[in-house]
């Protein structure tokens, strides 16, 4: 049996094996000796990290898209944090034959998020409505092809913006101009 494998034992099948056991011997040698101060920034791709394993205060902000996050896992977030909100409307006749402007203004200090208009009834129809130019209020112009009676409503619904941890957005705006169009 000696006489067997000493057959096969060559000096290069020695070396071979030698080499093949310091290569394993050496990875797991490695693999204990290396800590994440040793490992360059940029060089783990994300598979390469186990789930779970990566701290909050390890994330950069504003990194993380949709997909990465569980929604259900998100608490305290809801439509009371937009601060308070409120509804503002005007009504106006409107004249027969031109088209006409309205704007419903939001309170000082707060802003559009959305709206819509309306007519009292179906001799006119809305020609377009949405957020005013600085975004203040809700505008929208609407026609009438009755000769009187058509009115239009046109409705903001308005917040007070609010930055992370409670503070009021302090955007200095000019105050929205007052628009008087041709109405009744």
């Amino acid at each position: 049996m000696i006489a067997r494998i000493a057959k096969h034992l060559s000096f290069s099948n020695v070396v071979a094996c030698l080499a093949l056991f310091i290569a394993l011997g050496g990875s797991v040698y490695a693999a204990g000796q290396i800590s994440g101060k040793q490992i360059k920034k940029n060089s783990l791709p994300g598979n390469r990290i186990k789930p779970k394993t990566v701290p909050s205060n390890r994330i950069k902000p504003n990194s993380l898209s949709g997909k990465q996050i569980n929604e259900t896992t998100l608490t305290g977030i809801s439509a009371a944090a937009l601060a308070e909100v409120q509804y503002e409307a005007v009504t106006a006749d409107l004249p027969w034959g031109t088209p006409s402007t309205l704007t419903a203004n939001c309170p000082s200090g707060s802003y559009a998020i959305g709206g819509g208009a309306t007519l009292s009834d179906d001799q006119g129809y809305v020609v377009d409505d949405g957020p005013s130019s600085l975004r203040t209020g809700w505008t929208a112009t609407a026609y009438s092809y009755a000769s009187r009676g058509v009115a239009v409503t046109v409705t903001a619904v308005c917040v007070v913006v609010q930055k992370p941890g409670g503070a009021v957005n302090s955007v200095n705006l000019p105050a929205p101009p007052v628009q008087y169009e041709p109405f009744g």
